[in-house]
Formats: C-alpha cells, sequence, structure tokens
C-alpha cells in the first residue's frame, strides 16, 4: 500500500493552476510532505513550471523554490531582490506553482512577496504542521492570503493495512494483535507515521527475545517524525559488541533516537 492521496492531489492540483494559495495543515507524520512531493511530479510531468522547497523559513526559501520553477532566468550574479523581480516578471509571463513544505511565516518582507503572487502568477500551497489547538491558532494563512485545506486522517482499518503490507514487505517476524494496535494508536491517523514506525523496526535494536520494544519503537518515531519536520535527522547509534541483548531488553539503550540530531539537507 503506497502513500498515495488520490483525490486530494487532483483537487489541490485544479486549485493551485487557478492561482490559488492555499495552507495545507495537520500534525507531523501526517503524510502532508508525501502529498506535495507526489503534486510536484505531477506537475512536472504537465510540464508546468513548479518547486519545491523542503523547509520554508525565510523569503531567500522562496526565492530559490523560484529560481528551481523558473531555471532560465539569470539571478546568480544580482542583488536578491532584482532576483526576486525577474523571477516575478517569469512568473507573470508563464503562471507556475510553488510547493512549500515546513512553512513558517516570518516577517513582512515574506508576507508581502506572497501576496505578490497573486493574480494567477503562481499557485502557492504551503504545508503546516499543527499538533495542536494553539499551533491552528497562531497559523494565521490570511496573512499571506492563503485558504487553509485540512489534512485528512487516515481511518484505523487504512492504518492496519499499511502497517501489515510495510510489515511483510520488510520481512519482519511476524507481529502479534496487541503490538499491532498499540502501533496504530499511537499513530493517530498518520500514515507518514506508520511508514516511518516500520523503517526503524528494520533495526535489531528495536528487538529483544520476545518481540519487538514497541514502547520504544514508538517514542523513537514520535521523535524522528518531528526531527524529520525540522530538516533534521537522528544520530545513528550503534551499540558496542555483545551489548545489544541486554540494553534492548532493558529499553534504555535503544531509544538513541531521542539524542541530539544533526542538520540534514534530506527531504522531509
Amino acid at each position: 500500500m503506497q502513500l498515495q492521496f488520490p483525490q486530494l492531489t487532483a483537487q489541490l492540483q485544479n486549485r493551485l493552476l487557478r492561482g490559488e494559495h492555499l495552507t495545507l495543515y495537520g500534525p507531523r507524520g501526517g503524510g502532508k510532505s508525501t502529498l506535495l512531493i507526489q503534486l510536484h511530479a505531477r506537475l512536472e510531468r504537465n510540464g508546468v513550471p513548479c518547486a519545491y522547497s523542503v523547509s520554508t523559513a525565510a523569503l531567500d526559501d522562496i526565492t530559490r523554490a523560484l529560481e528551481c520553477a523558473y531555471p532560465g532566468v539569470a539571478t546568480l550574479d544580482v542583488a536578491r531582490r532584482t532576483a526576486r523581480v525577474r523571477l516575478w516578471n517569469a512568473a507573470d509571463r508563464r503562471a507556475g506553482v510553488l510547493l512549500l513544505d515546513h512553512f513558517r511565516c516570518n516577517g513582512s518582507a515574506m508576507v508581502a512577496f506572497l501576496r505578490r503572487l497573486h493574480g494567477k502568477i503562481a499557485g502557492v500551497l504551503t504545508a503546516v504542521d499543527i499538533d495542536a489547538e494553539k499551533e491552528h491558532r497562531r497559523m494565521r494563512p490570511w496573512r499571506y492570503g492563503a485558504m487553509s485545506v485540512r489534512m485528512p486522517m487516515a481511518t484505523s482499518g487504512q492504518l492496519r493495512r499499511l502497517l501489515d503490507e510495510r510489515w511483510r514487505a520488510a520481512r519482519l517476524p511476524p507481529l502479534k494483535v496487541d503490538a499491532a494496535e498499540a502501533f496504530v494508536e499511537a499513530a493517530r491517523g498518520r500514515l507518514g507515521w506508520i511508514a516511518r514506525c516500520v523503517e526503524l523496526a528494520c533495526e535489531r535494536r528495536y528487538w529483544c527475545e520476545f518481540g519487538p520494544l514497541v514502547t520504544v519503537v514508538c517514542v523513537d518515531t514520535e521523535a524522528a517524525v518531528r526531527y524529520q519536520a525540522l530538516g533534521m535527522v537522528r544520530t545513528q547509534w550503534t551499540a558496542p559488541a555483545g551489548d545489544q541483548g541486554s540494553s534492548a531488553i532493558a529499553g534504555g539503550s535503544a531509544a538513541s533516537g531521542l539524542m541530539t540530531p544533526k542538520r540534514a539537507g534530506t527531504l522531509a
């Protein structure tokens, strides 16, 4: 079972091609990044100028995204303000789409430039991580002229099917019913969480003689999802020789996903 959102992807594409500005919001690990990546591939196949920004927290992140969408525009030897003018003119001649992941609106200059992209200059989709109601209240997409779209949560049945298929594909030992239900409950409707959970479960340090260390896998998956949303990855940890069994059973050393992560330029 692939992480795919065909109906929502088609709806968002149609709205973006009309020049709309949208904010896709939902909890971390809910599949927003996967949807943006699929949407980017779909737009590219249709020949639409588009770009995907892994993390967007500054005006220059938007500028770099426009440079990717319009590679023919000369921007290397000019000031960034001049570069943005040239890119805006290119978008005015041929409208494109910007997909801005892990978006944080910082500063009035960023707001003003996004508003300048209205009027069929460029469709813009920003993805925002919202885990609590107070974060939702702070979002305020109307500041930069966007409408909100909530990322739909998966049903328990969809989560179970994805877990079962990914678990089998990874050729892991059979998962007991109570462990599977614990993973589904911890996912809280997030398909991306399940996918990351299975990736971690492939590592030997998350296993003991009785099966997977369910609580440790859940804690580390949550940490990994949050680090990924910040453009970060956890540090790889390797147990000393002969120490994996005892430490894994104790459950302490295996929770290495909570270590200080390093910066990385990987896709979120």
